[in-house]
């Protein structure tokens, strides 16, 4: 009984351990775009210490970081994500290191205790393949976890655009310039999604770059890729306002229009999953109904 209360603890400190690092707390969309600027810019002003546990995971990842990028697996869409949900890259490779090392021994103990308690007849070497599958899933879920919610800011991320770029035409519309049009349409939202344009949009305009090549570059760096297509191509038409104008106002329309059919689609499918559901409630209620009528005529 000691054995298998200490295996109960050691389990329960390590789903303890494993679920404080894939949920962690959500920052505010302000502490995220303080953390893009300054992974988009170096600094030397001096920086507090982590923790031993976050020092711990940001080796961790640093190293495994350095051995994926010797062997050529860049993980582009990974850093995508996770530049738009404004997490390190090292902290969250340490949280796959974590995650592979908890699933690893969890796998282990359990099919040992189950092997010792119960006596079932495996073989020797059988919990060890086992945990190294089960690990090598527990890698890859900090990657689904991040993809997930990537995804869905991805999404606020391209209905904000398209009222964006409505907001740049009206400004050029009425005599603005477009770099003063493009600067003027972001400081009117308050969103997280108009604080991450007017960052790349402030840096231009501070360094003299072309504010559709900060575009362009913020669209390549979190993975949207109407931003960086709409960035490509108004830089072609770039010299005649009345083109760009146009080409604002046509992408904004197809994107409302994209919006639009993806939100039919998913009433659509949520119908038919209701549908489906009803289904399913009227033929258990159709078996209630009948089981007692069954019953009787076989026991006849």
């Amino acid at each position: 009984m000691t054995g298998l209360a200490l295996v109960g603890a050691l389990l329960g400190a390590t789903f303890v351990a494993l679920l404080s690092r894939a949920l962690p707390a959500r920052p505010s969309a302000l502490v995220q775009l303080g953390r893009l600027d300054a992974a988009w810019r170096p600094t030397t002003l001096p920086t507090l210490q982590p923790g031993f546990g976050a020092g711990v995971l940001g080796r961790a990842g640093e190293r495994l970081n350095v051995e994926l990028a010797r062997r050529g697996i860049g993980q582009a869409r990974l850093r995508q994500d996770l530049a738009l949900t404004g997490r390190d890259v090292q902290q969250v490779m340490g949280r796959k290191v974590l995650a592979a090392v908890a699933g690893l021994l969890i796998t282990l103990v359990c099919l040992v205790t189950v092997q010792l308690t119960v006596g079932a007849p495996l073989p020797i070497l059988t919990p060890l393949p086992v945990a190294l599958i089960v690990a090598a899933g527990f890698f890859f879920l900090p990657d689904l976890e991040a993809r997930n919610q990537a995804a869905r800011r991805r999404e606020d991320f391209r209905r904000a655009l398209g009222a964006y770029l409505d907001l740049v035409a009206l400004e050029m519309a009425g005599a603005a310039a477009p770099a003063q049009a493009l600067t003027s349409a972001a400081r009117i939202g308050n969103g997280w999604p108009f604080a991450l344009l007017r960052d790349p949009l402030y840096r231009a305009h501070r360094s003299g770059n072309d504010p559709w090549t900060a575009l362009t570059e913020l669209g390549e760096r979190i993975g949207v890729s109407e931003l960086r297509d709409l960035g490509a191509l108004v830089r072609l038409v770039s010299h005649d306002g009345a083109r760009v104008r146009q080409t604002l106002t046509a992408r904004a329309a197809a994107m409302r229009r994209r919006d639009l059919a993806d939100a039919q689609g998913q009433a659509e499918e949520r119908d038919v999953s209701m549908r489906l559901a009803q289904l399913v409630v009227a033929a258990g209620f159709m078996v209630f109904l009948a089981y007692p009528a069954i019953v009787n005529v076989l026991a006849i």
